[in-house]
């Protein structure tokens, strides 16, 4: 058994830049202005471009706010990308310096010294790379007139070099060198429901079609990583579903007392997985596609029927019963141990009256408490789709519906309700007794998914790069 068989690990070391900034970073020559407010991802941003283009030599990093000694420590992946000594105590930061000469210490440098030595750089080398971060420290101790000059000068060296300049600002407002850079980049920080989003916005690539201007990226582990636009057709292959010799019946359990979710990260955000004898609500963003739902959870339910234990399984806006129906055969399940239920609201019917209602909700309660019977020593995965938590808003009160809720979450090792995000009550009553609330939303045209109970940062829904691996969470920092 792999390791990644049984739980997803983070996703570390990767930079992902967005393609159209990829398309200039890869032409010959360019100037390329990074904007953005104190604490944005700028420095992470000019780093993770020498990483992504594998840039280790012919560079020079001119830092005007921090010693590279203490860039080292801030950016541990520096050290052996760059191959660069094992010192970086601030008490061996001088000698350190001497060795790397790529990484210059320039907070105490004269703007004259600072352009003489980008000029020497550009004149003794070919095509090399060369960040200054950042360019407000020239620009606070000399007049706009000479800034300007001694920047086209160095636009003129650049392009006799065949070199890369990037310059990075604290001051997006500020739009002095905009006309003179080939490209612009600006990162941004915003909140939604109280957590924080990084997006990077792509002002200006010259030579390049911008077709998608803003990006949501993180600054997970020091790398920049930005995120692709939802596309519904990248998760029509992302449930999980590896071969049947892959799975053990001890991947259920991350131990005793809980069911790992499938995912190290989210399993460490509830403190080992979902607990036994739990009631999880997960809430559906309007625009998100019930498949994503599904591909989630599916990890959690192939544990299930690997295991031999039992399944009751109501496929939400008809996803997930064929390949429920695969998972049985696979793994040659009994019948009686997993039961696909539907119900008549899954109908053209636009109304069902009160005695429907009661029938449909009697009959998923007999249906769980009939296989716990007859299955007493298995565990009970129960998952209801939007169709069952409408039921309990159609009963006369609301005592009525949270009744059935608790009878259902009382016959149920582990039950999962999924619903939609509506403006009315409806998922009030489910929150009253879920132990763990979820919800997969839509920010910007990316797929998240985040804790409300207990509460949690975001963490970002990729698609598998591979089939049958899987859907991966990735923190979005």
């Amino acid at each position: 058994m792999t390791d990644g068989i049984k739980n997803s690990r983070p996703v570390s070391n990767q930079v992902k830049i967005p393609k159209e900034l990829v398309q200039l970073l890869r032409q010959e020559t360019y100037s390329l202005l990074i904007k953005g407010h104190t604490g944005t991802g700028k420095t992470t941003l000019a780093l993770s471009i020498l990483k992504e283009l594998n840039i280790n030599k012919n560079c020079l990093y001119i830092s005007t706010r921090v010693s590279p000694a203490n860039l080292f420590q801030n950016y541990p992946w520096i050290k052996k990308f760059f191959n660069l000594s094992k010192k970086t105590e601030p008490a061996e930061a001088s000698e350190n310096e001497k060795n790397n000469t790529m990484f210059v210490d320039g907070r105490l440098d004269e703007p004259t010294s600072l352009f003489e030595r980008i000029t020497n750089e550009l004149m003794d080398m070919y095509a090399p790379t060369i960040i200054i971060d950042t360019w407000d420290a020239i620009g606070f101790l000399m007049d706009k007139e000479a800034l300007m000059n001694n920047a086209r000068v160095l636009q003129m060296w650049r392009e006799r070099a065949g070199a890369k300049i990037i310059f990075v600002t604290e001051v997006p407002e500020d739009k002095t060198l905009d006309f003179l850079v080939d490209g612009i980049v600006e990162l941004r920080q915003k909140h939604h429901n109280e957590r924080r989003v990084r997006e990077i916005f792509l002002s200006k690539l010259r030579g390049v079609r911008i077709n998608k201007p803003f990006y949501i990226f993180s600054v997970n582990n020091n790398l920049f990583h930005s995120y692709d636009h939802y596309n519904p057709s990248e998760f029509l292959d992302a449930v999980y579903f590896p071969p049947s010799k892959d799975i053990t019946n001890s991947d259920l359990f991350k131990n005793k007392s809980h069911f790992t979710t499938g995912y190290h990260e989210l399993d460490e955000i509830l403190d080992g997985g979902f607990p036994v004898g739990c009631t999880i609500s997960i809430e559906l963003n309007p625009h998100v596609n019930a498949k994503i739902a599904f591909a989630f959870l599916s990890k959690i339910i192939i544990n299930f029927i690997a295991s031999q234990n039992s399944l009751i399984f109501q496929p939400f806006e008809k996803t997930g019963a064929d390949i429920i129906t695969q998972y049985m055969k696979s793994f040659g399940s009994q019948n009686d141990l997993i039961k696909i239920i539907t119900t008549s609201t899954q109908s053209k019917k636009s109304t069902t009256t009160k005695m429907n209602t009661d029938m449909q909700l009697d009959q998923i309660q007999q249906i769980i408490q009939k296989i716990k019977k007859i299955h007493q020593k298995k565990m009970l995965l129960t998952i209801l789709g939007p169709e069952t938590v409408n039921l309990f808003s159609k009963t006369d009160s609301s005592t009525d519906g949270l009744e059935s809720l608790s009878s259902i979450k009382s016959n149920s090792d582990l039950s999962i309700f999924i619903s939609r995000h509506l403006p009315d009550n409806r998922h009030t009553q489910l929150s009253e007794i879920s132990d763990i609330r979820l919800s997969i939303l839509d920010i910007d045209g990316t797929i998240f998914l985040q804790s409300e109970i207990p509460w949690s940062h975001l963490f970002a829904i990729v698609a598998p790069s591979v089939k049958d691996q899987g859907i991966k969470l990735e923190s979005i920092v």
